[in-house]
């Protein structure tokens, strides 16, 4: 009897536990979502004095009813709001808008970093230390360099397909396995930085400029530098600029001054970084090309053309359009449409001071001269295209060592399991000089698909 009275008593108090926590768990301690605004990219530029400009744009929840959906809400610049302050780093900005604004700021959202061309030259490894150590900052965040200004990029971006700001930029970056750009992760620019095994490049973000100077204003008829003075060109109206006539509405002033690739790879394409494509009707932003880092300080540019072989050789390629030159029809290139079969193979010999490369890359037929029966040649195209894709990455690889002191494609990673102790491979990453070893690609290609064509 006295059992059974001791069993009830102990489950009497576990029951009165659990009420009790659940009653607390119910309790909300933090801040309720409509006191939050949502950062969802970050502008870094310098100043005159030691400070940084910087540009926190958030979230204009009021005009987003569809949430995270693809359907419903306003789209454009109206989705997002820009506030600009001097401060003498990221969360010291951060507090000081706090008092702008009337919800409190919140970076966990935040998909994307831009800074200033210049502050890349300088240097980014205080900024990246800031971002990683926050406990809001997520490391697969984007980070680029706008050519132009961080403020000037971020003020231009016009989403007009999207409702949900953050999704935009996590559409627009993450296409760094489709186009020519870059992978931009906070966690690989860190972890290459830190360890000491490699180099990063990054994203470039440009403005598209139309006829007589820099990219106009968005729809609310704000100059491109919302409450920030300096600005360069045109302040106009969107409304303004459309009543331009097309001549003026469709030339982009930088798209002139792009390089036109000459190789036999990418036959006829022009070589663009950010602000140098088309111009697009709303939206001047965009992201094209790659800034290159030796350690933290951007030291050069890749264009479209140079990105994508550069990511061919890292093996970070997935798929694409590539033209190529054809002999039989020099003034008409072929297109296919290319995947990397798997990794390229490195054969680096320390004592030689070579690096031999070999790829493998498999493609369809999407677009060839009308009644030109490649089929009958195919043996000599796939052989004709491996060459070019050869030769182009050889010629980049080489001269790209020459030129800079950046080791992008991590060869001192691929390099060492040659060494038995880390003191070795320490010593062997501070002495070696790339540009003294010779380079030579070889390239598997395989056309799998030549269409659906019937002929008689």
């Amino acid at each position: 009897m006295r059992r059974v009275v001791k069993v009830s008593r102990i489950r009497i108090i576990i029951t009165i536990i659990v009420v009790v926590l659940t009653t607390l768990l119910t309790g909300c301690t933090g801040k309720e979502p409509n006191e939050i605004a949502y950062v969802v990219a970050l502008g870094i530029d310098s100043t005159d004095d030691d400070n940084y400009k910087i540009t926190i744009q958030y979230a204009n929840t009021t005009q987003i009813s569809g949430g995270a959906s693809e359907s419903g809400g306003k789209s454009g610049s109206e989705i997002v709001d820009n506030v600009t302050i001097e401060a003498p780093n990221i969360y010291a900005g951060v507090g000081l808008a706090n008092n702008i604004v009337s919800k409190s700021f919140s970076m966990s959202h935040a998909k994307l970093i831009v800074f200033s061309k210049e502050i890349a030259e300088k240097g980014v490894k205080d900024m990246i230390e800031t971002l990683v150590r926050s406990e809001e900052i997520r490391p697969d965040v984007f980070i680029a360099v706008a050519n132009t200004t961080a403020n000037d990029y971020l003020t231009s971006v016009n989403p007009e397909m999207e409702v949900n700001p953050a999704q935009y930029y996590q559409l627009i970056y993450q296409k760094n396995q489709l186009v020519g750009i870059p992978d931009g992760q906070l966690r690989e620019f860190f972890t290459g930085l830190y360890t000491d095994n490699y180099d990063s490049i990054l994203p470039v973000a440009g403005v598209i400029e139309g006829a007589g100077g820099n990219s106009q204003n968005d729809d609310k008829g704000q100059s491109k530098d919302g409450q920030n003075e300096g600005s360069e060109g045109s302040s106009e109206s969107l409304d303004s600029f459309e009543s331009k006539s097309s001549d003026d509405k469709d030339e982009n002033e930088k798209e002139k001054d792009a390089e036109k690739n000459t190789s036999k790879y990418e036959y006829d394409i022009k070589n663009y970084v950010g602000g140098e494509t088309a111009i697009e009707k709303k939206n001047k932003a965009e992201a094209i090309g790659a800034a290159v880092f030796e350690k933290d300080k951007m030291v050069g540019e890749l264009g479209e053309v140079e990105t994508e072989i550069c990511k061919i050789l890292k093996g970070d390629y997935t798929y694409s359009y590539l033209t190529y030159y054809n002999n039989d029809t020099p003034d008409i290139p072929i297109t296919v449409k290319t995947t990397q079969q798997k990794k390229p193979k490195y054969k680096i010999d320390t004592d030689k001071k070579t690096v031999d490369i070999e790829l493998y890359i498999e493609s369809d037929l999407y677009s060839l001269p009308a009644d030109y029966n490649v089929e009958n040649k195919i043996e000599d195209f796939e052989r004709d295209v491996a060459n070019y894709t050869s030769s182009t990455c050889t010629k980049f690889i080489n001269n790209f060592t020459k030129k800079y002191n950046s080791d992008i494609l991590k060869l001192n990673e691929k390099v060492k399991y040659k060494f038995l102790t880390n003191n070795q491979y320490n010593w062997f990453k501070k002495n070696v000089d790339w540009s003294e070893y010779k380079f030579s690609v070889c390239t598997n290609f395989k056309v799998r698909r030549t269409g659906l064509i019937v002929r008689e």
